[in-house]
């Protein structure tokens, strides 16, 4: 059974050799490469979420956030032994309600084109904004 569950913000140094392998499986990094700027990545979230079999992390995404009213949604990564198993939509899930939650109603994320269908089926398009990458 999959456990999907908030990160603590204490669990970074622990938790982050785990998204390390993930960001590895999804060849977001290179193999062997260190967690420590995973583990500055997830001191400087907003909030994490993973999602575990047992012990082992098999998914995980999080949020930057001013706190306040904006957030934006990064790195949605599933094993790809478990994909197909409604992982990321429940991750999805979760870490949009732990925001609203803490009152932040302008959420967004730029999608892969594999997981646009995953994240319209709890968001929606943007029609009047154009998403700009500044280099």
């Amino acid at each position: 059974m999959i456990r999907i569950s908030q990160i603590p913000a204490g669990a970074a140094k622990t938790c982050a050799p785990q998204v390390q392998r993930l960001y590895e499986l999804a060849g977001w990094s290179e193999p062997g490469a260190g967690a420590e700027s995973v583990e500055r990545a997830l001191k400087n979230s907003h909030c994490a979420f993973g999602a575990f079999d047992g012990r082992k992390m098999v998914g995980f995404f999080r949020a930057l956030s001013d706190g306040v009213s904006d957030a934006y949604l990064l790195d949605l990564f599933v094993d790809p032994e478990y994909r197909g198993r409604g992982i990321a939509s429940e991750l999805a899930a979760r870490i949009v309600a732990k925001l609203k939650s803490d009152g932040i109603e302008w959420i967004t994320a730029i999608s892969t084109p594999e997981a646009k269908n995953m994240y319209l089926r709890i968001g929606k398009r943007m029609r009047s904004h154009t998403p700009i990458r500044f280099l």
